[in-house]
């Protein structure tokens, strides 16, 4: 016989087999102790995260697999379904939306918010966009000015830059009334990059670098400051954590939980419809 085997740590774990039963299995570990729930009602995030996902798992897997629900394996114990059986993918959902309530109330403060890697990705993504779109006015500035000064013809320019709040962050941040972090900085400011330049000319035939002088600011309009913050969230969906652990798991327990609701519908709609229609052929045939 053919078994598939689902085990997620925190989480129930599931088998199913090639009939679409399936089979939800407890660790031993979750049990009742003392009067309390033990490890299933533990205040931990990643616990109630760890339970979400699974279960929102698990739903996904019995709807898309057209599991039967009328029995099920719990602990050991077989146990068959008799009464309201089309509503079992309400107690489902409800279940689901439990867990789903349940992890948001475990998020950390500002979870829903871009942590302090995904601002040092936005950090980034604004210096390179500014970067792009701000060189060639940098060089007609640096290079015009170049020529009311003396100091030669502009052959080449490089732009290292930096976010100017973070200095202000730096030195602020821990004082009473302070900045906490990068979420309390706001566009313009938040998007105001500053330049410093590396700047290299043509003088009397020699070629002068200079390190010095004046830098460059760029602030980049709206849409540019929205397109950096699209690039930031795109990269830190692939490559950086914030995503997966605290948004990833409110959509796919909110998908999960639609799905639910959709196929208890979809029974419940049916149910009703050959009810009555076994009704209307009863009066018929009075």
């Amino acid at each position: 016989m053919f078994y598939l085997y689902l085990s997620l740590r925190d989480c129930p774990s599931i088998f199913f087999d090639e009939n679409a039963n399936f089979f939800l299995i407890l660790d031993s570990s979750y049990r009742f102790e003392g009067g309390t729930m033990g490890d299933t009602d533990s205040p931990d995030f990643n616990k109630a995260r760890g339970f979400l996902i699974g279960y929102s798992l698990v739903v996904a897997l019995l709807w898309f697999f057209g599991a039967d629900l009328t029995q099920f394996k719990l602990m050991g114990n077989e146990i068959y379904l008799k009464e309201n059986i089309r509503h079992v993918w309400l107690v489902i959902a409800l279940i689901n939306f439990y867990l789903w309530i349940r992890f948001l109330q475990r998020l950390p403060k500002r979870g829903l918010r871009f942590d302090e890697d995904m601002h040092l990705a936005l950090d980034a993504a604004l210096i390179k966009i500014c970067r792009f779109f701000y060189k060639r006015r940098a060089f007609k500035y640096v290079a015009a000015k170049a020529l009311e000064d003396g100091e030669g013809t502009l052959v080449k320019l490089r732009m290292s830059g930096v976010l100017s709040y973070r200095d202000e962050l730096e030195h602020e941040r821990g004082r009473d009334h302070g900045p906490t972090g990068p979420w309390d900085y706001f566009y313009p400011y938040r998007a105001k990059v500053w330049f410093s330049l590396v700047k290299v000319y043509h003088k009397d035939g020699k070629e002068i670098t200079s390190h010095g002088g004046n830098g460059y600011e760029a602030i980049p309009s709206v849409s540019l400051y929205r397109a950096a913050v699209a690039y930031a969230f795109l990269k830190g969906v692939v490559g950086l954590t914030w995503f997966t652990d605290n948004i990833w798991p409110l959509l796919f327990g909110c998908l999960s939980t639609g799905i639910a609701v959709c196929k208890w519908w979809q029974v419940h709609h049916m149910f009703r419809h050959t009810y009555q229609s076994a009704f209307n052929q009863v009066l018929f045939l009075l």
